[in-house]
């Protein structure tokens, strides 16, 4: 994607990445497509922040599912601390749960947030956020709290890691963060 292709991008952007998720998160899913992701379009404004450098913040979701016996994904977050590297995923996870566990609940150890680096072709930033099946049992007003308190916890990493860039990341988060608490009363 070019530089000219990308110049209408809200400055983020939440994507759901997976459509089978446990059945409580699904209004949620549905909620950040139909509400939320318009709501940012519609309040955040890319002229207010700074310069092109920066044009969008994708976070994605990543879903714990649980969809049949052969078909199941369950999260669970790797302690920050650990520093792990992804070799290092399921020897970690061996020391928490048996190999049966494991393969019986469909268990992957993740970090809560990844964070890739700005692409300088597209100014585009990714971040994946991972969620736990038990984040699926909150009710939906809670799962829309956590989440957004995840979103701004990824948008306040990326503006501490680019705080060199002539960039008004206060008032993005600013922005964010009262249409986060629209979405969450919505």
């Amino acid at each position: 994607m070019e530089l000219n292709d990308n110049a209408h991008l809200t400055p983020i952007k939440i994507v759901r990445t997976l459509d089978n998720c446990y059945p409580k998160s699904r209004a949620v899913l549905d909620s950040i497509t139909n509400t939320l992701n318009p709501r940012l379009a519609e309040k955040l404004q890319p002229t207010l922040y700074g310069n092109d450098t920066l044009r969008q913040i994708e976070i994605n979701t990543a879903m714990s599912f649980y969809d049949d016996f052969h078909c199941k994904t369950n999260y669970i977050i790797a302690d920050e601390s650990l520093k792990l590297r992804r070799s290092d995923y399921y020897d970690t996870l061996l020391t928490m749960y048996s190999e049966e566990e494991i393969d019986q609940d469909g268990l992957f150890l993740r970090p809560r947030y990844q964070i890739g680096p700005l692409s300088k072709r597209t100014g585009l930033i990714y971040a994946t956020i991972v969620f736990e099946k038990s984040f699926s049992f909150l009710s939906e007003k809670e799962q829309k709290r956590v989440m957004s308190e995840y979103f701004l916890t990824v948008v306040d990493r990326i503006a501490q890691r680019k705080k060199k860039l002539n960039y008004n990341f206060s008032r993005l988060i600013s922005d964010f963060k009262h249409t986060l608490d629209w979405w969450i009363e919505s």
